[in-house]
């Protein structure tokens, strides 16, 4: 008789490794008395068209916005947009993937080990007190109008005091930042002044992360530090930094709103032998926060946030162009999921921005193309009405960055947004963007005179790239598109006179009302493959035109 032959197995079976004979249950189960169960396959199917519309939308919903391998916690980032663009912005610099990032004036010299690196000198051995009073006045000049967060009167008398505090003092971490940002505005003080400035500056600040019970000084020395490594350093030592800062933060409790009994009497501080009002501390926290957040958005890393934050916004001090600022940035979180309608409404409000600031404009600009590179990484639609404010602010922008930069202003956004705007213009791809990209070079021309070749040389070959890439897509079109004509042409040989493609097309204005102000990617897909299968006929379809032009 032949053995029992079974097409399934059952789990216990499977699972000693025996041969089972399929019955249920099968001789095995029986004889030790277990239970016997089988797994029913699933049957297998062939998809429906439901099934293939829905794996194509996930395919083209996953390549569309966030690409595989692309950080959410860089989808703010001008780096993300420039790399869609064809740039490959690792290799340009070892240090640090954003060519525009900042002048860098004085990366040469501050990288520099000094031979008093280890040893500093006491604050009065480094500046007079009427020297540093001067620097100060330049800081409440440049950078108060910007950054309201410090005092003026009270640093002034933290100076007058300055010569007989030891060199551990934590206002000196404030002072010292004071005349370090100073510096940058003022072209009267050597670079070694600055640099030893800025060492002493950095060797107090490492002191203030060893106590255990910092002050809300070494905090302000800390933002002085960011907002100064902003201006002079990479990428990742500011965000570094600007981490370094908000934990701070959570250390003196300065997230936390101060008790109401807090509000009458001022809060009595080390350091500046003054006294911090809860203006002051709610100005010092946002001011904080704000850089923190923008570090992070340009470099494309996480950003710190308090928990169990309960500080409100500072009522004196601040302006409403300010808070909406905050609002603003906060807003764009990348882990935040943000449609067109979200993206255009708060682009509206960036528009409605009147800032009297010249570095507060180009920074609404920024927050512009911050706003349409979003729309643009995620695979949102953009509206004819939100592309023409963006260009609107872009003008506005390279106007506003002429100016400051004849006048030789450090503000890095003077940098930056020229560059971030060429990758918008270039990716917006119509007529309109395109013929403001020669603005741009002009722009960048006028930014190297005056800074130095040295200063932009990352961001002008960067920009040179984009633009040779652009071309050449441009005529990669052209070559697809001319093979049509020649063809036509040919097709068409020996019949009715037909000297040129141009008297027998309409006028593309005639079939698309606003074909002047788009670009071929606003109708097709921008992928060569599919441009290649749009533009070149099939045998069919020469055989068509073969037949049509017969009949003509």
């Amino acid at each position: 008789m032949p053995p029992d032959r079974a097409l399934k197995a059952c789990l216990q079976c499977r699972k000693k490794k025996r041969k089972c004979n399929g019955r249920h249950p099968c001789r095995n189960c029986s004889n030790t008395n277990r239970e016997c169960t089988y797994i029913e396959p699933t049957p297998k199917r062939s998809p429906s068209d439901e099934d293939l519309l829905t794996e194509k939308a996930e395919i083209e919903a996953d390549s569309t916005p966030v690409k595989k391998g692309e950080k959410r916690a860089a989808l703010n980032s001008g780096d993300l947009l420039a790399k869609r663009l064809g740039l490959s912005t690792d290799c340009l610099s070892g240090e640090s993937r954003l060519c525009s990032w900042n002048f860098r004036l004085h990366k040469a010299r501050l990288h520099k080990a000094p031979s008093y690196l280890s040893i500093t000198r006491p604050f009065s051995e480094i500046l007079t007190t009427q020297h540093m009073h001067r620097l100060a006045d330049i800081y409440f000049a440049e950078i108060q109008p910007v950054y309201t967060f410090l005092d003026p009167e009270t640093v002034h008398r933290a100076i007058s005091v300055s010569s007989d505090q030891p060199p551990e003092h934590p206002s000196n971490c404030v002072l010292l930042g004071i005349a370090a940002l100073a510096c940058l505005f003022s072209r009267e003080e050597s670079s070694d002044l600055e640099s030893e400035i800025v060492h002493s500056a950095r060797a107090s600040l490492e002191y203030s992360t060893t106590l255990s019970v910092p002050t809300i000084d070494h905090v302000v020395g800390w933002l002085l530090r960011v907002l100064y490594l902003r201006f002079t350093s990479s990428p990742n030592p500011t965000w570094l930094a600007s981490c370094t800062l908000m934990h701070l933060i959570e250390t003196v409790k300065l997230h936390v709103e101060p008790a109401p009994k807090s509000n009458s009497n001022s809060v009595q501080v080390h350091g500046l032998q003054e006294t911090y009002s809860p203006q002051l501390r709610r100005r010092i926290y946002y001011t904080a926060q704000i850089f923190n957040t923008w570090i992070s958005y340009d470099y494309g890393q996480a950003r710190i946030i308090p928990r169990d934050a309960s500080c409100t916004f500072p009522s004196e001090g601040w302006t409403t162009e300010s808070r909406i600022f905050w609002k603003l940035s906060d807003s764009l979180d990348p882990n935040l999921q943000l449609n067109a309608t979200d993206l255009e409404s708060m682009l509206e409000q960036t528009v409605q921005l009147k800032p009297s600031h010249p570095a507060m404009m180009l920074k609404r600009c920024n927050i512009a193309l911050c706003i349409y590179r979003r729309l643009r990484v995620t695979g949102c639609a953009v509206s004819t009405k939100a592309v023409d404010k963006v260009l609107q602010l872009g003008d506005d922008g390279l106007q506003i960055a002429t100016t400051m930069a004849k006048a030789h202003s450090p503000w890095w956004h003077v940098l930056n947004v020229p560059f971030q705007l060429l990758c918008v213009l270039l990716a917006i791809d119509t007529r309109a963007s395109l013929s403001r990209v020669e603005q741009v070079f002009q722009t960048l021309k006028l930014l190297a005179d005056e800074y130095g070749p040295q200063a932009l040389r990352e961001t002008w070959a960067s920009a040179c790239t984009l633009l040779r890439l652009q071309i050449r897509r441009k005529r990669d079109d052209f070559e697809l598109l001319n093979i049509i004509e020649n063809d036509i042409l040919a097709w068409n040989s020996g019949e009715a006179p037909l000297t040129s493609l141009d008297q027998s097309l309409p006028d593309p204005s005639q079939l698309l009302p606003d074909a002047g102000n788009y670009g071929l990617g606003e109708f097709w897909d921008r992928s060569r493959p599919s441009l290649g299968r749009v533009l070149m006929p099939t045998p069919h379809v020469r055989h068509m035109l073969d037949e049509i032009a017969f009949a003509l």
